[in-house]
């Protein structure tokens, strides 16, 4: 039997149920996913709500609900795997963003550790295409490999 003091799950805030904070930032991005056509998109834009299991995105065009993408902070040109989860709109019914969830947890893809504040900058000077290696699970190195056009897929 439950005590009065405990409560359920369902009682409490959606903030109060999330796996990790949310925080506001402001993050240049690309998003890249395989069409229906098999050919790779690639869209640009930027992150207005981040946490350590996903994001809120500003995008031009959208993937599929389920999709699975790679997504690239273009400030430390580190790149993800996410889902694509949903819209999220306000209660008038105006779009905020595209919420995506990372397959795997990271709480360093957005900047530091443990950030409370706002995250602003300005897109870092070089080439796209000189993203770091980092380390990603291997059943997924392929399908970024693809997803981001390096050699070796």
């Amino acid at each position: 039997m439950d005590s009065p003091d405990s409560v359920s799950k369902q009682d409490l805030r959606p903030e109060e149920r999330r796996r990790s904070k949310r925080f506001p930032l402001l993050v240049p991005i690309s998003l890249k996913w395989v069409g229906l056509d098999g050919l790779p998109i690639t869209v640009e834009g930027r992150a207005v709500e981040g946490s350590d299991h996903g994001g809120l995105l500003e995008i031009s065009d959208q993937p599929p609900f389920g999709k699975e993408a790679a997504l690239t902070n273009l400030l430390s040109r580190q790149t993800v795997m996410v889902q694509i989860l949903s819209l999220r709109t306000t209660q008038e019914g105006a779009v905020r963003g595209l919420a995506v969830q990372f397959l795997a947890a990271s709480a360093r893809f957005w900047g530091a550790v443990g950030m409370e504040g706002h995250v602003n900058a300005e897109l870092p000077s070089g080439p796209a295409d000189s993203l770091p290696q980092s380390s990603r699970p291997s059943r997924w190195k392929s399908l970024v490999q693809f997803l981001l056009g390096r050699p070796g897929y």
